[in-house]
């Protein structure tokens, strides 16, 4: 096996390792890179909220941050599904 594959085997592994931890984790959510991020909501949560919402990205995020609110570690997926049921739920 030649060295260079090695060597990227190992950086891959101990990427993998990394980023379960909480440090990678909060550095995993800070990359630009949406599809990296694990626990992503899906597309269409996330334009269904925004369509509610009159295409107001601070309504938006208010939601979420009530969705929040008992449960700060909570994925990205989790808060969309959450704000949405809050919605409807309210919405009634």
């Amino acid at each position: 096996m030649p060295d260079w594959l090695v060597v990227v085997l190992g950086v891959a592994v101990i990427a993998a390792i990394v980023s379960t931890t909480p440090l990678g984790r909060r550095l995993r959510a800070a990359l630009p890179f949406r599809a990296l991020r694990a626990g992503r909501a899906p597309r269409k949560d996330r334009e269904y909220l925004l369509r509610v919402c009159e295409g107001d990205p601070a309504r938006v995020e208010r939601l979420l941050a009530e969705a929040r609110r008992h449960d700060p570690e909570m994925s990205e997926a989790q808060a969309y599904r959450r704000a949405i049921r809050s919605y409807l739920r309210d919405r009634r």
